[in-house]
């Protein structure tokens, strides 16, 4: 018994001495664990901090050139509709003739929309922009020289389709620069800088067109000129500073430049996408995955509609806001009354721009709440469309209200907007999105920006008077939001089947 007593405690002592060097293995195995992670933490901030620096050194230089040449584009898309307050009595081009030219920038616009998204992912957004940016401010200023409606339609049409590239380019390029749940930022200043033109615009325009007779110029020469020189300097800067991708910064140092491209193609498989071309027959076969889908048409239907309705609103704001001055809104209306109270026209088209970019803000807000986006539009739609139709009724009781009667139309065009294109995205699987959205524009784009100025242009100038003109835009309004009402009706009702089918499968179960 002895002896095994002795070999028990002398297991018991060999199993005590081991019991130290393992626990000095496992305490050195964690030990170099700690020190691994404590290494990887420190990596791990350092190209945080690089990330963070690269982002900052990025929007200093991107978000003043993009916010820039956005502001100009806007500025010198729009400027037709004030310059119409001097030009159509100087040049006598009717209304008719003012409506056509006005769609015709969105036969341009819309029918290079597509191609011009396909150059940009294969030359690179600062090549290209760089080109239409100062292509664009060449054509613009050349509006200052026509001398007839024949040559304002060829320069509207040039001028829609060298544009059509900018709205793709800037978010291209953004793409390159910001991870996927950084891209709220720079999204928001775009879209500032485009909400901001339109209200400055109607000020802006109303100083310019009081140049008149300056240096044996007019004043709505004078407007096209000031506001297209700028735009050729923004893309030979743009040239000269813009980077492509993170890699060609020359802001960025070249650890900052790295991180910054890992962190973009690691939260954003669409930013890797973006970087190569793509190929004629993957196109085609994308544009089909998006054409085959039925809800996609209603929407381009709904997009139309209030396409039809807001171009031409927007296009012909000011030139009604001349008549209900000079009190021809319901006899003897048209683009030859508006002459006659041109600064304070144009001043008094701002207004309907402010209350449109804070309803677009609230209602953008709201929808995001509570996640819901057709019902939203047709709320939107169906009020402002039934308020326009009734603007010659308000204008009758007093010019206020018909003031408020334009301004609630305008709140509703631009309210809508964001939401609808939200809602466009959402019926889309992700690689499918920016082709849906292409066309969804395009479409809307070609049919309703072409067809609404000249549509109420042609009423304006058989009536003389706005009436006709009015009530049809509001019904195109109207008719968007119960197109809207009726997909998001149908929305719900297939949530509430899906919800019924789960409930009767978890009891049966």
């Amino acid at each position: 018994m002895l002896p095994r007593d002795v070999d028990h405690r002398s297991d018991n002592s060999i199993k005590l001495e081991q019991q130290p060097a393992a626990a000095n293995g496992a305490a050195n195995k964690c030990t170099l664990r700690i020190a691994g992670a404590e290494q990887s933490n420190s990596i791990n901030d350092q190209a945080a901090a690089d990330v963070a620096s690269a982002l900052r050194k990025s929007s200093k230089v991107l978000l003043p050139l993009l916010f820039c040449t956005g502001l100009m584009n806007t500025l010198d898309r729009t400027n037709l509709s004030f310059a119409a307050l001097q030009m159509n009595a100087q040049l006598h081009i009717s209304a008719k003739e003012f409506g056509l030219a006005s769609g015709l920038f969105f036969i341009g616009y819309g029918g290079c929309m597509l191609p011009s998204t396909f150059m940009t992912m294969r030359y690179g957004a600062r090549a290209w922009y760089s080109a239409i940016t100062v292509a664009w401010g060449v054509v613009a200023t050349c509006n200052a020289f026509i001398r007839n409606a024949s040559q304002l339609y060829a320069l509207r049409v040039l001028l829609g389709a060298l544009e059509a590239g900018s709205a793709p380019s800037a978010w291209h390029l953004l793409a390159q620069f910001y991870p996927q749940d950084r891209l709220a930022k720079p999204y928001a200043v775009m879209t500032l800088c485009h909400i901001l033109s339109s209200i400055i615009a109607a000020p802006l325009a109303a100083g310019l067109l009081s140049l008149h007779g300056n240096g044996g110029l007019a004043g709505w020469q004078w407007l096209f000129i000031i506001e297209g020189v700028p735009s050729v300097a923004a893309g030979l800067a743009m040239l000269a500073w813009l980077p492509s991708h993170p890699l060609s910064a020359r802001m960025l140092t070249q650890q900052e430049a790295a991180a910054l491209h890992a962190a973009v193609h690691c939260s954003a498989e669409a930013a890797e996408a973006a970087r190569q071309p793509v190929a004629w027959g993957e196109l085609a076969l994308l544009v089909w995955a998006v054409i085959k889908r039925p809800v996609m048409w209603l929407l381009v239907a709904i997009g139309v509609l209030w396409a039809l309705c807001s171009v031409g609103l927007m296009t012909w704001l000011p030139i009604i806001i001349s008549n209900m001055l000079a009190g021809t809104i319901t006899a003897g209306g048209g683009s030859s009354s508006a002459a006659s109270h041109t600064q304070r026209a144009a001043l008094l088209s701002a207004i309907p721009y402010i209350f449109g970019g804070a309803s677009t803000l609230l209602l953008a807000w709201h929808a995001d709440r509570v996640n819901e986006r057709s019902l939203h539009c047709a709320a939107v739609f169906v009020a402002g469309g039934a308020v326009l139709a009734c603007f010659v009724l308000m204008y009758q009781a007093g010019f206020a209200a018909g003031f408020v009667a334009l301004v609630v139309g305008m709140m509703a065009v631009f309210a809508g907007q964001p939401v609808m294109t939200c809602r466009v995205r959402a019926s889309l699987q992700a690689k499918h999105a920016g082709i849906g959205l292409a066309l969804f524009q395009a479409v809307s784009t070609v049919v309703g920006g072409f067809a609404g100025p000249y549509l109420f242009g042609s009423l304006l100038s058989q009536q003389q008077a706005f009436t006709a003109a009015t009530v049809l835009m509001g019904c195109f309004l109207a008719s968007s939001g119960l197109l809207a009402a009726g997909l998001g009706a149908a929305e719900q009702w297939q949530r509430r089947r899906s919800c019924v089918a789960e409930g009767q499968h978890a009891l049966l179960s």
